[in-house]
């Protein structure tokens, strides 16, 4: 059955309405409160956000972080998902222990890595005994990338499945047919077709990332200088509360957001359209 688009959008109305409550209209105030503030030349927290580099810091671990392991995890989930599309008896049990990996986020990965790379955890005094050290600090900048590794590469691999189920094995075999190596395929064919999903992919690992609070938070506190942990701090006040630069924060953060996904969502349409 077909829907005519007024049925559709009495449909969506709900979903709509949740969204203009629950996201829009929260920040489109905070944003206009904000600039009203600045106009009047009252508390401007734009003046805050840049007199501490502090904050301007935590900005920039964010999306050096969450863009470096969507890259690492874009790499990881593809060769499992083409792999997976070459031996479908395997793709249940791994879809499942790979939606394990993606919700084990938070405390419950905290903990984990904790008891595997912490000061006294079981790889770190192992390789202790042996003169050798980690190559990361578990409670710094590359701890936190390690941890969002371990949660990104199962979502991308569940992601990538099925585009990847669309470079079968007759794609290969009649490239072969044609006297086309495996470095020309994915070159000429492979890759070419799987980049749309990539891109969206990429564009929701990479907001998944970005938004993530529970993991940096359980690691390091308030000491992990992420965007999501210092909006948190600044709203409980961890020291004495800032609402009005913790509003601006959260504004930037939605901004980043929406651009990232939207203009992943733009760049896909794009290249589907100029492949087609």
């Amino acid at each position: 059955m077909t829907l005519t688009p007024r049925t559709a959008l009495l449909a969506a109305a709900p979903l709509l309405l949740l969204v203009a409550l629950g996201v829009l209209l929260p920040f489109g105030w905070r944003s206009a409160d904000l600039l009203w503030n600045c106009v009047q030349g009252s508390s401007c927290a734009v003046h805050d956000l840049f007199a501490d580099n502090y904050y301007l810091q935590a900005l920039w671990n964010t999306v050096w972080i969450s863009a470096l392991s969507t890259v690492l995890a874009l790499a990881i989930g593809l060769g499992a998902a083409i792999a997976l599309a070459q031996m479908p008896r395997w793709r249940g049990p791994v879809s499942v222990l790979a939606s394990l990996g993606a919700n084990f986020a938070g405390v419950p990965l905290a903990v984990a890595m904790t008891l595997l790379f912490g000061a006294q955890g079981v790889v770190s005094s192992s390789l202790g005994l042996a003169g050798l050290s980690l190559p990361f600090d578990l409670y710094r900048n590359s701890g936190l990338l390690v941890a969002y590794v371990c949660f990104q590469v199962p979502l991308a691999c569940l992601l990538l499945i099925a585009p990847a189920q669309m470079v079968e094995g007759g794609l290969m075999d009649a490239a072969a047919t044609l006297g086309a190596g495996p470095w020309l395929f994915w070159r000429r064919v492979g890759l070419p077709l799987l980049l749309p999903s990539l891109v969206e992919v990429g564009s929701l690992l990479f907001a998944n990332a970005a938004a993530a609070y529970a993991t940096p938070f359980a690691l390091s506190g308030t000491a992990a200088n992420v965007l999501a942990v210092r909006i948190a701090a600044l709203v409980s006040g961890d020291i004495f509360a800032q609402p009005e630069l913790s509003s601006l924060l959260a504004v930037v953060m939605f901004a980043m957001l929406v651009l990232v996904i939207a203009g992943g969502r733009w760049l896909a349409a794009r290249l589907r359209w100029a492949g087609a």
